[in-house]
């Protein structure tokens, strides 16, 4: 059985977003406020044309993000940060926070995500409960939507053991 198989929404997001480079030009994005050329990507991370164009055209496939001419005619393309990609921030402000707690040395980071309006550090992202709770590891639960996921669960779950995470 297959995460495919499972229609599994994070084995999906990885399809398409798997990689490094994807989240490194993802965040070049973030960094630059949503608008960079081709070139200024490629310079920017040390990335091939070949890789640059692959993954720009699976982001404008996801329409994680959108083109358009520098002017009207020209053949240079600006790429945009769609709503869609927008919405990864708190995915990448997590991998960030993530690395900053568990890094030996998270003072030398290159990048901070900071509020706009008060120039501060933002605030740790959490999972939270639709009543606004923060939750912890002892508070989720992955459950099975549909036969398929039912299926792996019995398959390959330890016997008398639950998907809780050690605190």
């Amino acid at each position: 059985m297959s995460n495919e198989s499972l229609n599994c929404s994070v084995a999906i997001a990885l399809d398409f977003l798997g990689d490094s480079w994807s989240f490194l030009i993802l965040r070049d994005f973030m960094v630059f406020g949503g608008t960079r050329r081709f070139e200024q990507l490629r310079e920017g991370l040390g990335i091939s044309r070949n890789v640059l164009t692959e993954r720009l055209k699976t982001l404008l496939d996801q329409e994680i993000i959108r083109k358009q001419p520098v002017e009207e005619g020209g053949r240079r393309m600006l790429y945009k940060l769609s709503r869609k990609g927008w919405d990864l921030i708190p995915i990448l402000a997590g991998m960030n926070q993530w690395c900053l707690r568990y890094r030996p040395d998270p003072i030398n980071s290159a990048f901070e995500f900071i509020d706009a309006e008060y120039r501060k550090e933002i605030d740790v992202v959490t999972v939270r409960s639709q009543d606004g709770r923060v939750l912890g590891p002892p508070d989720i639960r992955v459950v099975p939507r549909n036969d398929a996921a039912r299926g792996y669960f019995q398959k390959f779950a330890t016997p008398g053991k639950t998907a809780v995470a050690e605190t």
